[in-house]
């Protein structure tokens, strides 16, 4: 579950042309947009304001222009080349509103002896999970340890936090190990 909630400190913006954008990340803000019950705003964000680690299940109070905001992060568009975030969507929900939310996987328990026998394959990153805002997890841990060879780690065999549900089938292979 997301113990932790991240905070950020943004600032309202009334310009969106192309080169103002440009100009905002010159000068190390990036560019954002909040959609809620009440429409969108467009802010900007100071590039050191940013947490360092965050995942799109992970709940964030926005601060805004003084006012308060409890959002999840939605999308985020990185430079190629620089590695820097160019803009960002946040979504505005209540934090026992029911939402959906990608989470990440985080695979755990693989030994040497099965790493000589044959090759990990991860096969999905993150899932697609509903529930409760404030009880969505910030990242689900699969366990591979006892995997043998030619077996696969399912989505049935995960411990999903009370009122979280799955929005996938439960038979679908999330890693497997292979024969060389």
């Amino acid at each position: 579950m997301s113990a932790e909630i991240n905070k950020i400190v943004a600032q309202g913006r009334t310009l969106s042309t192309k080169g103002a954008l440009r100009e905002m990340r010159d000068n190390g803000l990036v560019p954002a947009t909040v959609f809620g019950k009440n429409g969108t705003k467009n802010i900007a964000i100071p590039v050191k304001g940013l947490p360092k680690k965050h995942t799109r299940s992970a709940l964030v109070t926005l601060e805004v222009d003084g006012k308060s905001h409890t959002v999840l992060m939605r999308d985020v568009q990185v430079d190629p080349l620089k590695d820097t975030p160019i803009h960002m969507d946040f979504q505005e929900v209540s934090p026992s509103e029911v939402v959906k939310a990608k989470v990440p996987l985080i695979f755990t328990g693989l030994t040497r002896e099965q790493e000589k026998e044959g090759s990990f394959k991860v096969l999905i990153r993150s899932l697609l999970v509903t529930g409760p805002a404030n009880k969505l997890p910030e990242s689900l841990n699969v366990e591979v340890g006892g995997l043998k060879v030619d077996e696969s780690a399912h989505v049935g065999n995960l411990a999903l936090p009370e009122g979280v549900k799955l929005a996938t089938a439960r038979n679908l292979a999330l890693a497997s190990l292979v024969r060389f």
